[in-house]
């Protein structure tokens, strides 16, 4: 089946057989009897050529066709969709509202902020501090912690050991 399925056919048809009837298609040749000499000096073989003309007139009317149907099934589309818009019920406010999401709603500077997270925690892990409010623990540098836990073990040594 062609795109245009069995529909597009039907105009195709009738416009071959209103180019027959208008004489533009002209009729079957007629055989020559069985006993009819042939030329002498003809060549032998069919020596008129296609008719451009009615070729030319039997693709327009093919196209014409096409066309036409296309174009209804366009506007019967558009026609089907525009009645199902109507049958549709109108949006109630809930649904045309506009929503906005909470501020921040969007990172400035990913970038600035990742090295400033980044440049905190190494000042935390690089500075001295107390740990608590009421400061009764420290921190040091873990660099200085790893230098004087270098060469000791880390069990605490139990008073029977020495």
């Amino acid at each position: 089946m062609s795109a245009g399925g069995p529909s597009g056919l039907i105009p195709a048809i009738l416009a071959g057989l209103t180019l027959r009837g208008s004489g533009f298609l002209a009729g079957r040749p007629q055989k020559p009897a069985a006993n009819a000499p042939r030329e002498p000096d003809g060549p032998g073989h069919e020596t008129r050529d296609v008719d451009v003309r009615n070729t030319a007139l039997v693709m327009a009317g093919l196209a014409l066709a096409v066309l036409t149907v296309v174009g209804t099934m366009i506007w019967m589309m558009s026609t089907f969709a525009a009645g199902q818009r109507q049958a549709l019920p109108a949006l109630t406010p809930q649904q045309t509202t506009r929503l906005v999401p909470p501020p921040p709603n969007l990172q400035a500077d990913p970038y600035a902020d990742l090295n400033r997270q980044r440049a905190a925690t190494e000042a935390h892990l690089d500075g001295y501090g107390y740990r608590d409010e009421a400061r009764t623990r420290a921190r040091i540098p873990i660099g200085r912690a790893m230098d004087l836990i270098v060469g000791r073990p880390l069990d605490a040594a139990e008073p029977g050991d020495r």
